[in-house]
């Protein structure tokens, strides 16, 4: 789109100079940056109590499988078997009362919330349009202290101060609507369509991994299930199998690989849409509702997730105090 394309009407406070290069995510609110991090950090916690708690009850099915060996008067495969459950019980007792897969969700839930009003606010989006900056400031913090006291989430400390109103936020606002349009086609809307389309790839390519792998080991158990009829084997070929079988179906489910390639796949075409619908935006008069339209498209991937989840879903309404 030209210059000429874009109607005249400037607010009084922007710029016609690009502003302070946008760093993307270290230049967004204190909030997102601290529930990001306590999401993230979260995640990794319970997917790894996750795999010890799997792979402990893999290893004590093993243990048990094998023929008996005794070493200094203990039985080998029984003391894997002992070392595994206990292994598989720490894990599942450490979630249990940990509940890091809540905090993962509740956490990932707060910061993108926290993202889509700051997109809103830096290229006067919907709520955000027709006000001065001082006003957009104040209801931009007020909606972000609604989020925070609305969850009950005990945040991980990134940083020991920060603001919630950026610099750089600012001085995207400030700037004329050409170099908005700009930022937020490439800095958001690109970005997420590429994230998005990565994400389905690798989600679409796991699934298929390892359904073929559960496939691998029922074919195994199936040998050796012809095995322990028609041999005289020790080894609990069938046992170990179908362990390992139900072991990754586990896993599977709680990755859901296949929803989430096919979610995202539904983003990534929604927000290809969003593309070419911005090539209709000719002037600033229907930019804020065309970036309403826009959050909303990548709010509805992200409220499907939490629903997968078994998290309560409010929709988001800008302008009320409580987002959730």
């Amino acid at each position: 789109m030209t210059n000429e394309q874009a109607d005249g009407r400037q607010h009084p406070a922007e710029q016609t100079t690009p502003p302070t290069t946008f760093r993307g995510s270290d230049d967004l609110p204190l909030l997102y940056r601290c529930a990001s991090h306590t999401s993230l950090t979260a995640q990794h916690r319970f997917l790894l109590a996750l795999r010890l708690r799997l792979g402990g009850l893999l290893g004590a099915v093993a243990g048990a499988a094998l023929p008996a060996c005794t070493v200094a008067g203990i039985n080998v495969g029984g003391l894997i078997a002992l070392v595994s459950f206990a292994v598989a019980l720490a894990a599942e007792l450490y979630v249990a009362i940990t509940r890091p897969e809540r905090t993962w969700y509740e956490g990932r839930a707060v910061a993108e919330s926290v993202k889509t009003l700051a997109w809103r606010y830096m290229v006067r989006g919907e709520s955000f349009e027709d006000i001065d900056d001082p006003e957009a400031d104040r209801i931009l913090q007020r909606e972000i202290t609604g989020i925070l006291n609305g969850v009950d989430l005990e945040l991980g400390v990134v940083e020991a101060t920060g603001p919630q109103v950026t610099e750089a936020m600012r001085a995207v606002r400030r700037s004329d609507y050409q170099t908005r349009r700009q930022i937020y086609l490439e800095q958001r809307i690109r970005d997420q369509e590429e994230w998005y389309s990565r994400k389905q790839v690798w989600n679409a390519q796991r699934g298929h991994r390892w359904l073929i792998t559960t496939i691998m080991f029922e074919f195994l158990g199936l040998l050796g299930g012809a095995v322990w009829a028609f041999a005289d084997v020790s080894f609990d070929f069938i046992g170990v199998f179908a362990a390992f079988a139900a072991t990754i179906t586990a896993w599977v489910q709680a990755k859901q690989y296949q929803t989430l390639a096919t979610a995202y796949g539904i983003t990534t075409q929604e927000l290809g849409m969003v593309l070419s619908e911005a090539e209709l935006v000719t002037s600033e008069a229907g930019w804020a509702d065309f970036v309403g339209e826009s959050e909303d498209a990548i709010s509805r991937e992200h409220t499907l997730w939490r629903a997968s989840r078994g998290l309560r879903v409010r929709p988001i309404r800008h302008g009320e105090r409580n987002l959730r």
